[in-house]
Order: structure tokens, then sequence, then C-alpha cells
């Protein structure tokens, strides 16, 4: 009876304390609408002052015009790739040809820029995000044809502040879907989209703000050690009994 208590004690202390934020990792037109519900929509067609850059094939290394690069011209946020604040920034992609289908709303996405201004489609590609009014959930649609990604959200970030940053969320991203953190408050700061693959990645209809939220937790590993181990209990537990 000991270890089936504990056992059920572990699954009730797991998904309790995940649900205190929200991941979204989906094609699902429901949970996007819901997370997307109440936030601000950016889908990159339109910035002023910037001319996205065409491209029909992901090249690594090609020249990006200074016209494509993002640094604070979408509302209540910047935008880096690490280096010098407001210089190394990402850069609007127009997508042509058999890549227009990549696009999930118009045909410019955004991208990472390496440090020499050149593109990056390839392994490192990584996009910093400063929000100076802090928000609660951010998530966008990852590029079908290209990588994976890992999303971190932290309390402030290092390289605008100059402060130490605690992160709050980590979670995963798959290429073709909608992916995002969603927090119980608005204590996002700062934000990582970070390559896990060989191609990197582009972002479109770029999701922010103080609403919006999904109902699938994010455990912390540490539950997650707790949840197994309390299963592998029972399991034990229930197997003894039946011999």
């Amino acid at each position: 009876m000991k270890m089936r208590s504990l056992a059920c004690a572990a699954i009730s202390v797991g998904t309790i304390t995940a649900a205190a934020a929200a991941g979204i990792d989906s094609t699902d037109p429901g949970l996007i609408a819901a997370f997307q519900s109440g936030l601000t929509v950016q889908t990159f067609e339109s910035l002023a002052g910037r001319t996205p850059q065409a491209i029909t094939a992901y090249t690594q290394g090609v020249a990006v015009s200074p016209t494509a690069f993002v640094f604070n011209q979408v509302p209540g946020v910047q935008f880096s790739v690490g280096g010098a604040v407001g210089t190394n920034m990402p850069a609007l992609y127009q997508l042509g040809g058999t890549l227009a289908a990549h696009a999930h709303s118009g045909s410019t996405v955004l991208g990472p820029v390496d440090f020499d201004f050149t593109t990056k489609f390839g392994a490192g590609a990584f996009i910093e995000v400063f929000f100076p009014v802090k928000v609660s959930s951010v998530g966008f649609w990852l590029n079908p044809a290209l990588g994976n990604v890992t999303l971190i959200a932290a309390d402030t970030n290092f390289a605008f502040s100059g402060l130490v940053e605690t992160t709050l969320e980590t979670f995963a991203g798959t290429a073709g879907r909608f992916a995002g953190i969603s927090r119980p408050t608005a204590d996002i700061g700062g934000f990582k989209i970070i390559g896990t693959g060989a191609t990197g990645f582009t972002v479109d209809d770029f999701s922010y703000g103080a609403a919006g939220g999904v109902t699938t937790p994010i455990p912390e590993p540490s539950e997650w050690a707790l949840l197994l181990g309390g299963i592998a209990a029972m399991t034990a537990w229930r197997r003894r009994r039946a011999s």
C-alpha cells in the first residue's frame, strides 16, 4: 500500500506543478487559435522601411541586404542574433519559387543571419528576442522544410540588459508546426530560438503578448524523474502483488 501511495503522490505533484506553464508544438487549428487569442500576430509581410531579401534556395553564406535586417521595427519587440545589439540582427526573407509554400502566411518570414551579415541556413542558427514590456506568451510557425528548434523563455535578456537572466521554461519546437511557450503571468522578458539541426530555421506569424495559452503542461526535468519513479514503483508493487 505504501508503494501505491508514493506512486500516486508522484503523479499528482508532477501534474499540478507542471501545469504552471504550457507549451504548444502542434498543427491543430483549435489549439493554435486558442494560443493566439488576444495576442499580437506579426506576419512580417509589411514592416516600415524594410525590404525582404528575395531567395529561391536556402543557401548558406549569401550577403544580406541591410534593408532586410530587423531590430525594433516590430512594436514591443527587439530582435538579435547575438553579437552587438542593434548590429547583428535577423532578416526578412521573401520566399520565392518552390520555397513560397514554406511561408505560413504570405511569402515573407524571419530568419537568422550570421555575424558576417550573410544568410545562416546551417548549424548554429539563432534568434534572440527582447520584450521591453514583459509578455506571457510567445509562439510562431516553423518552416516545414528546415530544422527543429529549442525554445527558451527567460525573465530578461542578457544580450540587451547586461543583467544575469534566469531561464523560466525550455521547450522543443518541430519544423512545420506552430511552437511556443505560455506562462501564467507576464514574466517573459527574453526569448531564444535555437536551431538544433544542420539547416537552420525560419519563423512566421510571430505571436506575442499577455494573453493566449494552451493546455499541454511543460514538465520540469525533476518532475519527470519523480513521475517516472512513481510509475516504476507502482508497476513493481503490482507485479509483486500478482505473483
